[in-house]
């Protein structure tokens, strides 16, 4: 679970932006709403970002992503003298250049602490680090702060020593490199502390990307329900209720592999894996065997009629793939992160697999964050002000994020207006501003231009 994810200086944003799942002051639709921890707020289930094309909804994802990814590599992968995967500052403005990228992160851990954690990076260093206790009385109480200056000399003070022992503070302060994190190397020494945050990083968080071009959906699907029959009955009952013509679906066992193509990858592992490489060979090769997926459908006659699952629509196979993926979250407390989800998607089929995610019976404590050019989704019936928000580019071209639950004046949006006939006319901003060329062309059936559309909706102060 998150509460706040910030980032500074990366790609097409420049200020700190901060995307915050922490709930508004709106009292509807209280299911979409996860269980507070004593002395703490709740946090929405879900929170969508819409935006024109090139605002910058990608980018903030990604930015989660590298976010992991350093994380995760850092201790062991990111040497001295590399550059730090993913780290590019913001461009379109020379102020930039030269300053860190930073990333900033709220978040429980398992033992009920919440912890605010940071840090900047420049490609070739950790510039800052810090690690932050949030108490419930406002306060906050730091654990350790980490400084790497241009010579690369880095300095790690420990704040709260009860979280530490002496040997692993000596020990963290070695392993720490200019290119890896505190958070990592002290993960890797298994200090209880740092190595449940980042656990609760790096294993807790999915990031989605799909594509019609993605090979072998069949074995996607088949690893994904891996002989788990509650969730493949929810699954064959979902897509029989979706009205897409399935009735059931069917996965047949998988042929064992053969023993020339486990000894084939065991002479491969062997000089590393000495005895244990037979092993896992064999778990190899069964990972990567083609799983057939069928799907059954009912013919005019009422015959039982069988499909190979890759002679199914794109939608059809995607839809499958996300509920499952969902329900797996769901089970776990999974964050899913999804850029443009939606796309070969029906939206009314959509909104129906976000209200069942955000159902309480199936979700306890799992968060869904998504990116999306649906504007079908901005319906109150499915979503709280506080879970919508919108990217736009400044001026000056750098990406601003924003909540629809922070507009502020009179006519701030009400919690059962219209949202996506305010949004596409240009209420909440976060559109595009045509130039001429397509200023003037039609867009409905009727000859209306875009200078024709509808400004009906109230003006909004924008926060």
């Amino acid at each position: 679970m998150i509460y706040e994810f910030t980032i500074e200086n990366f790609r097409s944003f420049g200020e700190a932006q901060t995307l915050s799942l922490i709930k508004g002051k709106e009292r509807k639709k209280t299911e979409n709403l996860i269980p507070a921890l004593p002395g703490f707020p709740q946090t929405v289930r879900v929170a969508a970002i819409f935006g024109h094309n090139a605002s910058g909804k990608s980018n903030f994802l990604m930015a989660g992503e590298v976010f992991v990814n350093i994380i995760r590599h850092s201790a062991a992968v990111i040497f001295p003298g590399n550059l730090i995967p993913g780290i590019v500052p913001h461009r379109l403005s020379e102020s930039w250049e030269a300053k860190p990228t930073r990333f900033e992160i709220v978040l429980p851990s398992s033992s009920e602490r919440v912890f605010r954690y940071t840090f900047s990076a420049l490609p070739q260093r950790i510039a800052e680090e810090k690690l932050i206790e949030e108490l419930p009385s406002d306060r906050q109480r730091p654990i350790f702060t980490r400084q790497t200056d241009a010579a690369n000399r880095t300095t790690v003070e420990f704040h709260h020593k009860t979280d530490f022992e002496p040997i692993a503070c000596d020990q963290i302060r070695k392993f720490t490199r200019e290119t890896s994190l505190v958070l990592s190397s002290g993960a890797n020494i298994n200090v209880p502390v740092l190595r449940d945050i980042y656990e609760l990083i790096t294993a807790r968080s999915l990031f989605l990307h799909f594509s019609p071009l993605q090979t072998d959906q069949s074995t996607h699907l088949a690893r994904l329900i891996n002989e788990d029959v509650p969730l493949t009955q929810q699954l064959q009952a979902f897509l029989r209720d979706a009205d897409i013509g399935i009735e059931n679906i069917r996965i047949p066992q998988a042929p064992p592999p053969s023993d020339e193509q486990v000894a084939a990858i065991e002479e491969q592992l062997r000089p590393t894996h000495g005895d244990n490489a037979r092993q896992i060979a064999r778990q190899f090769v069964e990972a990567n065997t083609r799983r057939p997926v069928r799907s059954l459908h009912k013919s005019a006659q009422g015959r039982d009629v069988e499909f190979d699952w890759g002679e199914e629509s794109f939608g059809t196979q995607l839809f499958a793939v996300l509920f499952c993926i969902f329900a797996r979250a769901a089970q776990k407390g999974l964050t899913v992160i999804v850029d443009e989800l939606g796309a070969n998607i029906h939206p009314l089929l959509l909104q129906r697999l976000i209200t069942w995610f955000q159902n309480p019976k199936h979700n306890h404590a799992a968060q869904l964050i998504f990116s999306t050019h649906y504007s079908q989704l901005l319906a109150p019936r499915l979503l709280r002000k506080d879970q919508i928000w919108f990217t736009e580019k400044t001026p000056a071209g750098e990406t601003r994020l924003f909540c629809l639950a922070d507009f502020r004046g009179k006519n701030a949006p009400r919690s059962t207006e219209a949202f996506e006939r305010n949004y596409l006319s240009g209420a909440y901003g976060a559109i595009a501003d045509f130039g001429p060329y397509l200023a003037g062309v039609p867009y409905d059936s009727s000859g209306a231009t875009s200078d024709d559309a509808d400004t009906s909706a109230e003006e909004t102060s924008k926060p």
